[in-house]
């Protein structure tokens, strides 16, 4: 597309010379010559015409020409594609009609063979089956033939075994039988309502022994039960008697950190922090009024004396081997870089206090 600059500018010329001169005489003629110099301002106006019509129309034509390249590699790439597809299509139906048609005839042959095995054994198999039915028949009475001949012997045996127990043991069968004929006297006679009188009282006694048990194993419970609440009755009496029921002032002391900062700006910024359970010291003016504490400059500050100063570095070092107790080598080289930024002999407190 064709466009129009416009450019304005101030262009300074300078500039300089001599010019000689004469004059007549009045009373001294004379010559002489004169020098010059100074700078012109001048305005400047450039105005540029691009005609880019002949681009453009250039660029046009390259870009039609691209189009009908395109179009004609797409349907270039189209044809390819349905020849391609259309060509898969035969082979793989070529190929899938050769290897079913295959398969089929290889199939049948093996049915047809397998028809001619089966056919044969089936006869093989009736023919067997005849045969087996033959001799179960064949054994069946032979079974029944010796079975009945055994029974006859094993029943002789029985019979015979029976008569020589009852003589030899002639004397225990006869007290069995007159054992049965008194207790068939026994039940029939009027001693048997004894019996069942018998049989009721002894059922009171079992239920009367199994009750009184209960009671015995309840009142051992209420038993334990009563000492138990006795000793701890007792016990609370103890403790009351142990209280004091008075109130009185106690110091109790808490850890805090109070931090100093200077940034870059040599902005000194003071921050406080406290244990979350120290309630009264999360409001904001508490805090204040202990930051105001810190930073009077009566507070005379002192080393940590040395038996404290001991305990304090038995608890860090204690602390340092729990929190890195593995024997990774990262681990032992942060512990070493701890003990080495760690120097609590140049910590100072304020009013120190012995506990």
């Amino acid at each position: 597309m064709s466009y129009t600059r416009n450019y304005r500018e101030r262009i300074a010329v300078h500039y300089s010379g001599s010019v000689s001169y004469s004059y007549p005489a009045s009373q001294n003629g004379g010559s002489g010559r004169a020098h010059f110099s100074g700078t012109e301002y001048e305005e400047v106006d450039v105005h540029i015409n691009v005609d880019t019509n002949p681009f453009d129309n250039s660029v046009e034509n390259c870009n039609r020409n691209v189009n009908l390249l395109t179009g004609a590699v797409v349907a270039t790439e189209a044809a390819q594609l349905v020849s391609i597809d259309k060509n898969s299509k035969k082979v793989a139906s070529t190929i899938i009609s050769g290897f079913f048609g295959y398969i089929r005839s290889e199939i049948s042959q093996q049915v047809a063979e397998l028809s001619q095995n089966i056919d044969a054994q089936l006869m093989h198999l009736k023919e067997l089956a005849h045969s087996c039915l033959t001799k179960k028949k064949q054994m069946e009475g032979d079974f029944n033939r010796i079975s009945n001949r055994y029974i006859k012997i094993f029943d002789d045996l029985n019979n015979e075994l029976s008569n020589r127990i009852h003589e030899l043991d002639k004397p225990t069968f006869v007290f069995k039988k007159e054992t049965d004929a008194q207790s068939k006297r026994t039940s029939e006679n009027d001693l048997v309502n004894t019996a069942a009188i018998l049989s009721g009282e002894c059922g009171d006694l079992h239920t009367k022994i199994s009750t009184s048990i209960a009671k015995k194993r309840a009142l051992d419970t209420l038993n334990q039960a009563k000492v138990f609440l006795w000793q701890q009755k007792k016990l609370n009496n103890t403790i009351q008697r142990c209280m004091l029921n008075e109130n009185f002032d106690n110091q109790k002391f808490s850890p805090v950190c109070f931090i100093e900062t200077n940034n870059e700006k040599n902005q000194i910024a003071k921050n406080l922090f406290t244990p979350t359970f120290l309630t009264a010291l999360q409001e904001s003016n508490k805090k204040s009024e202990i930051i105001e504490h810190f930073a009077e400059a009566s507070n005379s500050w002192s080393a940590i004396p040395k038996e404290y100063n001991d305990n304090l570095n038995l608890y860090f070092n204690s602390e340092l081997n729990k929190s890195y107790s593995s024997a990774d080598q990262h681990a032992e080289r942060v512990k070493e870089m701890i003990q080495k930024i760690a120097n609590l002999g140049s910590m100072k407190v304020i009013n120190f206090q012995k506990i």
